[in-house]
């Protein structure tokens, strides 16, 4: 079966270039495609290499209290940070604690040898559920350790199918899969992977920490006055076409909008919809004062897990897309999280459902009566402080297990 999985990849790289002009995301990923060989020339192994693989910045975010760990651990350790997306990549090139950020290789035998040869890992480190089968065959064969951290499997997940079931059998090459929950580890088990514990979700603790740090930006405090603020998180157009009728309705609160990505179509329909009511970042120095205003519209990147402390509720974008993004960078500062519906492969989301302070809306209507409960009732708030507050308390820790398994094969 990986002889087939080789060359699929090979095809697809063959065809890849005749279809850069779908996107302009996919053409920068197939421009950038030998990169990792040219920002990896001048890398020179020092000390003990740990190689980070991430798809793109939801599992950096989950990887990235891990790094913090082992670079403030006794021994010392260079990090090289891999991404499959752009995305991932062009938001943190310039990491301050790796060596090296770069791109994946293709997954073909060569290139990762190649790619093997020039970072010498100690260890492999894969995020959730990237399964890049022949690296992970050549950091078997080498006798590497390699793990994965943050595993969440569902029910239905391809590698657990016919016919990925072939290749998924391979997860056995892992030295120990560290899960969100005993559901996954249940699910491997079922088709005889071993190698698998519960530690629960590292993204946690890179939320709860950024939660404890302060933050300050001039002149926010004086737009954000005596308010409710709605925060609207990582929304798509396809979002925007639920909520903002709603949102420009709303004359009692002022929202903070910091959209998934940065492009001037979305910018310009919030313009057309609240007009010289809606301030931008870039806008805000400190010497204009826009306590009138009732939209603040963030356009730079690395802001919006900071802004939610601001938010009496939040609404996270995606759910009317591919996926909901990131909910636990909200939840953390306990308020109800509203979002669509599609988020069913998030166990996170899931348990923020369970308890009762994620709500999840199929329209218009739906989205107004959630905000409607959200910002009225004192009583629903603190229900949900009081819920997440403990749901966090439990859920954290994740990276201490991690790390304690990785210090213990480098005794």
């Amino acid at each position: 079966m990986l002889a087939v999985y080789t060359f699929a990849m090979r095809v697809f790289l063959w065809i890849a270039p005749l279809f850069k002009w779908t996107s302009p995301k996919f053409s920068r990923w197939v421009d950038a495609r030998g990169q990792w060989e040219t920002d990896l020339q001048a890398f020179e192994k020092n000390s003990r290499v740990v190689w980070m693989h991430c798809a793109s910045v939801g599992e950096f975010e989950q990887a990235r209290p891990l790094i913090e760990g082992l670079k403030n651990g006794q021994q010392e350790t260079q990090v090289v940070i891999t991404f499959f997306s752009p995305s991932g990549y062009e938001v943190r090139k310039d990491y301050a604690l790796a060596e090296v950020v770069t791109y994946l290789p293709v997954d073909l035998p060569k290139r990762i040898n190649r790619f093997l040869e020039l970072v010498q890992p100690d260890l492999a480190v894969f995020v959730k559920y990237e399964f890049w089968f022949n690296a992970m065959d050549g950091l078997h064969r080498r006798g590497i350790p390699m793990i994965l951290i943050s595993a969440h499997l569902t029910e239905k997940h391809w590698t657990l199918q016919w016919p990925g079931i072939y290749l998924g059998k391979r997860l056995q090459q892992f030295d120990c899969i560290f899960a969100q929950d005993q559901a996954t580890v249940d699910r491997l088990m079922s088709v005889n992977i071993q190698n698998a514990m519960v530690v629960g979700d590292t993204r946690v603790d890179r939320v709860v920490k950024n939660a404890s740090v302060p933050f300050e930006m001039d002149g926010l405090m004086d737009f954000i006055g005596n308010q409710q603020i709605i925060v609207i998180g990582s929304n798509w157009p396809s979002d925007d076409a639920v909520i903002l009728e709603v949102l420009k309705a709303r004359k009692d609160v002022k929202l903070i909008v910091a959209p998934h990505e940065l492009k001037s179509e979305q910018q310009a329909a919030w313009k057309r919809s609240f007009g010289s009511d809606m301030i931008r970042v870039s806008e805000i120095d400190g010497t204009v004062d826009w306590s009138n205003a009732k939209v603040l519209y963030v356009d730079q990147i690395g802001m919006l897990s900071r802004l939610y402390r601001f938010g009496a509720v939040a609404y996270i974008g995606g759910g009317f897309g591919a996926a909901v993004h990131n909910t636990l960078e909200a939840a953390v500062y306990g308020i109800p999280v509203i979002i669509g519906p599609n988020n069913k492969r998030f166990l996170e989301v899931q348990a923020l459902k369970e308890l009762g302070v994620g709500v999840e809306i199929a329209d218009k209507q739906e989205f107004e009566q959630a905000l409607e409960t959200a910002l009225s009732s004192d009583s629903y708030r603190q229900k949900v402080l009081l819920r997440l507050t403990e749901y966090f308390e439990h859920q954290k820790g994740a990276t201490d297990k991690v790390l304690t398994w990785i210090e213990s094969r480098f005794a």
